[in-house]
């Protein structure tokens, strides 16, 4: 899990990157973190994208 939590860190610093920029993101992860990000669901993840966000995806699995 460290190598899953790494990217999370990265998504996190990626994130607020952007929204420092005034782009709008959405932080998704394959790993339950309410917290931090959304659980990624494909469907969920296509309707930000047709919103226009950027969506970003962390913890995957591989």
């Amino acid at each position: 899990y460290m190598g899953m939590l790494a990217t999370m860190i990265n998504s996190m610093a990626l994130q607020d990157a952007l929204e420092q920029q005034n782009v709008q993101t959405r932080l998704m992860s394959a790993i339950r973190m309410e917290a931090i990000a959304e659980p990624f669901i494909r469907r969920r993840a296509v309707r930000h994208l047709e919103k226009g966000r950027v969506v970003i995806f962390g913890a995957g699995t591989g």
